[in-house]
């Protein structure tokens, strides 16, 4: 077999059996979870060409690298010289096309916007913030302080919980259900807050327990407690928990991603180097694995998996969290 003679060939040509490789050892996983692996592998490499570089390599990739199916089936060989790239605005738009049968909503959002930045597509809208449904929007100040009557605080409630105005409520029923959602929250906030604190205890975003003392406050007409501020407080509360719930995903996709960078075979195999007449490729990598297993036990691991977590939801407090 002929070596590949430039850098970038030899980058090509690693890549292409690396990518293959993944291919083989995740064939009984997920698509979607196969083909977030793979496209990881792709993004790590490209990243450290120069930008005018990466275009031409990824269509160079894609002439030589074989394309599986999702049952997993075999590749098909790459030929032995790719064919001439065309050069047709329309035939590549047409392959483009093609290529991007299968994808996420995510991942073709993300080729029409780099599509938008060449001028060949409608540039997204941008996001200065995430946007949560039911977001409470912060009365005037003169509006939070007023004393707020009983046919409007009811006419609040029926349009929260879906009643129609000609529907009457039952007071008592009313007050049950508060109840009971005043338990859920009371139980809900420690947790919450204690949860955060022990994951994160420097985190630059915090929430503290202040419900457990403003319900009973606002119930009673203690004036000190304002609507927006207990509107406000429930907000940050509920932007935590989601937050949280949204980081563990995350958390785990990135602790998987960075799992298979430092222990797959192929970066092993890469960190070991070949074997020699003295010790076989197999005796340097498991040495080469006992190394990086060093100090890595179950504390290590939940710590790396706090950080990621930690990480995650103080980004995004940091965007949402209200004083």
């Amino acid at each position: 077999m002929i070596e590949p003679s430039s850098d970038r060939a030899r980058r090509l040509a690693g890549l292409s059996q690396r990518l293959r490789m993944m291919h083989a050892q995740l064939a009984d996983q997920p698509a979607d979870m196969r083909t977030e692996q793979l496209r990881d592998a792709v993004q790590r490499e490209i990243s450290i060409l120069a930008p005018q570089e990466r275009d031409g390599f990824l269509m160079e990739l894609m002439e030589q690298f074989p394309v599986w199916n999702a049952g997993g089936a075999p590749a098909t060989p790459a030929p032995a010289r790719a064919a001439a790239i065309s050069t047709d605005p329309r035939a590549l738009a047409e392959k483009l096309v093609e290529a991007c049968k299968g994808l996420s909503e995510g991942e073709r959002g993300a080729i029409i916007a780099r599509l938008g930045e060449a001028g060949l597509a409608p540039k997204p809208a941008p996001q200065t913030k995430p946007t949560y449904v039911g977001e409470p929007i912060a009365a005037p100040p003169a509006a939070a302080a007023a004393p707020v009557s009983a046919s409007a605080a009811a006419g609040e409630l029926r349009k929260a919980i879906g009643v129609m105005p000609e529907v009457p409520l039952d007071q008592g029923r009313v007050l049950e259900m508060a109840a009971i959602l005043a338990e859920f929250t009371l139980r809900l906030e420690p947790w919450a807050c204690t949860y955060w604190k022990d994951i994160a205890p420097d985190a630059k975003s915090t929430v503290f327990q202040t419900l457990n003392k403003d319900l009973a406050k606002y119930a009673t007409g203690d004036e000190k407690v304002t609507k927006a501020q207990l509107a406000n407080n429930v907000y940050n509360l509920r932007s935590l928990v989601s937050l949280l719930m949204k980081g563990v995903v995350e958390a785990g996709k990135q602790f998987a991603r960075d799992h298979l960078q430092r222990f797959s075979v192929e970066e092993i195999k890469r960190a070991a180097g070949p074997g020699s007449l003295v010790t076989s490729e197999d005796v340097k990598c498991w040495r080469q694995y006992v190394k990086l297993m060093e100090g890595y036990d179950a504390a290590a691991v939940e710590k790396r998996l706090k950080q990621l977590l930690a990480k995650d939801v103080d980004a995004g407090l940091g965007q949402v969290i209200r004083k």
